[in-house]
């Protein structure tokens, strides 16, 4: 199913084992949403798989609404959501990267696993 992931998911409630998301939570308006509807998609003892970056794509938006945290204010929104973390690490990764081109974009990431 196609769309914006806040109206997909936010009737999921307690459907799913693992949620997977790579390079994705910065690309909420406000990714508090985001983590809301991730824990309530989950069944309890579910677990959240993240990885990437915090770049917030409507940062640099005057006309969009975007809610932007440190990972540190994220971290403590996902503890008092009700998630327990299990690892917290920071990663390097590339994205979109060409191993036969001289181009490569290498992002600061933060890699977790949370269990519900």
């Amino acid at each position: 199913c196609a769309g914006d992931f806040t109206l997909v998911y936010k009737e999921q409630r307690e459907a799913w084992d693992c949620v997977l998301t790579c390079f994705f939570v910065d690309t909420a308006h406000d990714v508090t949403e985001y983590v809301r509807i991730i824990y309530g998609a989950l069944k309890p003892g579910g677990r959240w798989l993240n990885l990437g970056p915090l770049l917030y794509h409507y940062a640099e938006m005057s006309t969009e609404h975007s809610v932007e945290l440190s990972w540190e204010e994220l971290r403590a929104v996902i503890a008092d959501t009700g998630f327990e973390f299990e690892l917290e690490e920071r990663a390097r990764s590339t994205y979109a990267a060409n191993g036969l081109s001289m181009l490569r974009n290498e992002y600061e990431c933060v890699h977790t696993v949370c269990r519900k």
